[in-house]
């Protein structure tokens, strides 16, 4: 019922990470400063290095925070996908959400070269560990029958490169709700491997379930089908033919 001091201490350091990703997405990681990270925290520069203890240390906690992620999310999807096909988009999905998730550490993804060399040779492994998983839910799928044929290897390099820069461009605050942008791309990419692709899906994300959807509801949602609306009717004329 009542917190630790460990507990407030993770608290107050994931709150300085949250900061610190949307600081490094927005201006990039060079061009900001640990007295900007600080200020928009409303606390002292000194106090940061009680979390961390310089400006690199918070860039490799983002990535960190992010694979903690990715693997989550696999599990996840290993436990609840029925074939390759869902796996890999529920898979998808749970991250998206860490990644978007106003309550969560919007991660920066793209600023991996700035990290010192033996942060950067943990994350390679960490991410080739998890494209491996990624690579053998595409081959499953093909196996089961519910993922096209295609390269494995290409078809994940595309989905990740769209996935990771939407920490970039999205903003919570903006006419699309998380869940909503979620569900829409898990209707997009499952539509890119399906071996039955959905005829259509959201023409407007603003119209899609603005509530938390739980995994299979988004899996439905983005198999569904949209039935085309008739067009008019055409007029036959006497004697001819339609």
């Amino acid at each position: 019922m009542f917190p630790t001091r460990e507990d407030v201490h993770g608290i107050k350091r994931l709150e300085v990470l949250r900061q610190a990703a949307a600081s490094f997405n927005f201006k990039g990681y060079h061009a900001t400063s640990m007295n900007e990270i600080a200020a928009s925290l409303g606390v002292t520069k000194a106090a940061l290095y009680h979390y961390f203890p310089n400006k690199n240390s918070l860039l490799a906690a983002c990535f960190e925070h992010a694979m903690d992620a990715a693997f989550a999310s696999l599990e996840g999807a290993r436990k609840e996908g029925r074939n390759g096909r869902e796996r890999l988009v529920l898979t998808m999905s749970f991250y998206v959400a860490q990644l978007i998730n106003e309550l969560n550490c919007c991660v920066v993804l793209m600023e991996e070269q700035a990290l010192e060399p033996e942060d950067h040779a943990k994350l390679v492994r960490q991410r080739d560990r998890f494209e491996r998983a990624l690579r053998a839910f595409v081959k499953e799928g093909i196996d089961d029958g519910s993922v096209v044929p295609c390269d494995p290897k290409l078809a994940i390099f595309v989905i990740l490169g769209a996935m990771n820069w939407v920490p970039k461009w999205f903003k919570p605050s903006g006419t699309w709700k998380p869940d909503q942008l979620n569900a829409a791309l898990a209707q997009m990419f499952e539509r890119i491997i399906s071996s039955s692709p959905a005829a259509a899906m959201a023409r407007d994300v603003g119209e899609l379930p603005s509530r938390g959807e739980p995994p299979a509801s988004l899996i439905s949602l983005a198999q569904r089908r949209r039935t085309p609306r008739p067009g008019p009717a055409k007029k036959i004329k006497a004697g001819g033919k339609r």
